[in-house]
């Protein structure tokens, strides 16, 4: 219902007289300083609706109600830009602007990326220095690539750890020893056997509680890798 107040200001509903709002709104875009100002620094095509829907929500709320005038209408655009809540076509673009995202990748300490195996490396070789002993033979027994990352690492120290001079190590023997019971059951205590217990003390290892002089445990080692057991 478009009527005058007591200023003779035209007043309209701007829920129910459409046409005379969308009059209203573009005369102040066109004919104001803040409008043109608007248009020239503000106006965005896929914003506009979104700006629209702001100008009218300020305008009832600063008219107390819904009907309002073109200088309701027009504060509101001037208290919108004012307040931020209608922010200039750079300020937008500048925003839609992403910066690049971090990569926080893990590295190795000559910054290149590392591999999904050599962080798996390194969680496991944390684990292992700083989980209990029955921690450590848990995982072995359910994990089988913590288990291999164990077997591993005991053969590079058995390599690495010097043996008497009366025994002969040999790494690589070109016949295949086939697995007898023996080595089955040396696999199956091995396997149980907590990883610091197999690591050489006065020249033993300890193995399902017996001590096992380390040149005949290394012998065992080779044995059963070379039937395929370890």
């Amino acid at each position: 219902m478009i009527s005058r107040n007591s200023a003779g200001e035209i007043i309209f509903s701007a829920v129910d007289d459409r046409d005379e709002l969308v009059s209203s709104l573009k005369e102040i875009l066109t004919s104001t300083d803040v409008g043109r100002d608007y248009k020239k620094n503000y106006h965005a095509k896929e914003r506009s609706d979104e700006d629209g829907e702001k100008i009218v929500a300020a305008a009832i709320q600063i008219a107390g109600g819904p009907m309002i005038s073109s200088r309701h209408l027009q504060h509101a655009l001037t208290l919108l830009i004012d307040s931020g809540e209608i922010k200039s076509r750079n300020a937008v673009e500048a925003e839609q602007l992403e910066e690049p995202e971090e990569d926080l990748r893990p590295r190795d300490r000559n910054g290149k990326i590392l591999t999904p195996e050599q962080i798996s490396w390194g969680e496991m070789s944390r684990f292992a220095a700083t989980a209990t002993a029955d921690q450590v033979r848990q995982r072995k027994n359910t994990d089988h690539k913590f288990r291999e990352f164990i077997q591993t690492n005991l053969r590079r120290e058995m390599r690495e750890q010097p043996v008497g001079d009366e025994v002969t190590v040999v790494g690589q023997p070109t016949t295949k020893t086939r697995a007898n019971q023996d080595l089955v059951d040396f696999v199956r205590k091995f396997h149980a056997e907590p990883s610091q217990n197999l690591r050489p003390r006065n020249n033993v290892v300890l193995l399902a509680g017996e001590q096992v002089p380390y040149p005949r445990f290394i012998e065992m080692v080779n044995a059963a890798s070379n039937a395929h057991l370890l």
